[in-house]
């Protein structure tokens, strides 16, 4: 039988997986939403939608957090507005201007910012297997997503998309590591829906003041990806991944987030019907293989 701490760490992990495995689907609905609609209007109709999707959760907790939520207010901003609105509008939009295979590279440097962030701002001891470990699972990402194919790094230019994309990781991290900072009991729909809200509010500003206009759904055939973006990769996705933090922390849950280019190349076998070589299983295999490697390390501390 597994005691306490160990049902706590079991059910973390399986959390940050099923985070990362919803996430790695938002690569693929990213990439479908890309061509018709701008990083600010899939940003807009993401919050929107989650919400509105949250909101019954959450209403019947307000009452009682209400107290907690104004305690805090100053964090709540941080995390509806850089945490969700910037870090996801950078992402949505830079696929115009950054290759998806650079961005799958760029965004699993989030894992290392994290760790780096834990031990800076809060001390954490890292030791030299979890950094091995992210070492080869970074590795075996690069080897997935360019195919083993060495000029892709020979080539490599930066362009504002790739900015944007390690800002999007810089703020993913510190919106995971900077949980440990609210320390008031609220229910966790209740934070979600609060962040959410701040998040389109932003959008919504920023639509009326940059565009003049609020965005137009074009085609209904999107509401599917609308739908994954708002509902799944927003609603169900934040809640394992804050939970899986508030079990086992961020750095831990972050190396886990390794494995989102593996669940995205899998996606793109079985959704838009990609092909995959054998040095993208090897890559893979290598990603995996960090995981494991820190995953039962710390499970010995």
């Amino acid at each position: 039988m597994l005691d306490l701490s160990q049902k706590k760490f079991l059910l973390g992990n399986i959390l940050a997986l099923l985070s990362t495995v919803i996430w790695a689907g938002n690569f693929i609905a990213a990439k479908i939403l890309a061509g018709e609609y701008s990083g600010l209007e899939m940003s807009y109709w993401r919050w929107l939608l989650a919400s509105v999707f949250t909101f019954p959760f959450a209403a019947k907790h307000f009452k009682n957090d209400w107290p907690s939520l104004k305690k805090e207010w100053k964090l709540m901003l941080f995390y509806g507005i850089l945490g969700c609105f910037i870090s996801n509008f950078l992402f949505y939009n830079a696929p115009h201007t950054a290759p998806a295979v650079d961005m799958t590279i760029l965004m699993t440097t989030s894992p290392l910012i994290m760790m780096f962030l834990a031990w800076a701002l809060f001390h954490n001891k890292i030791n030299m297997v979890w950094i091995l470990g992210s070492a080869l699972a970074l590795i075996g990402v690069c080897v997935l997503v360019t195919k083993g194919n060495l000029d892709t790094f020979r080539n490599f230019s930066f362009t504002v998309g790739h900015f944007w994309t390690l800002g999007c990781s810089l703020f993913f991290a510190l919106y995971s590591v900077s949980m440990r900072l609210f320390k008031e009991k609220i229910h966790l729909c209740v934070f979600l829906e609060s962040t959410f809200i701040i998040a389109f509010i932003t959008a919504f500003l920023v639509c009326l003041v940059f565009s003049q206009k609020l965005p137009v759904m074009h085609d209904y055939n999107h509401l599917g990806a609308f739908f994954y973006i708002g509902v799944c990769a927003s609603f169900l996705a934040f809640i394992c991944w804050n939970k899986a933090i508030e079990l086992i922390g961020a750095v831990r849950s972050g190396i886990i987030y390794y494995l989102v280019p593996v669940f995205g190349s899998f996606f793109a076998v079985v959704i838009i019907h990609e092909q995959i070589s054998f040095i993208q299983i090897l890559g893979g295999t290598l990603v995996l293989g960090g995981v494991i490697i820190c995953t039962l390390y710390k499970n010995r501390n």
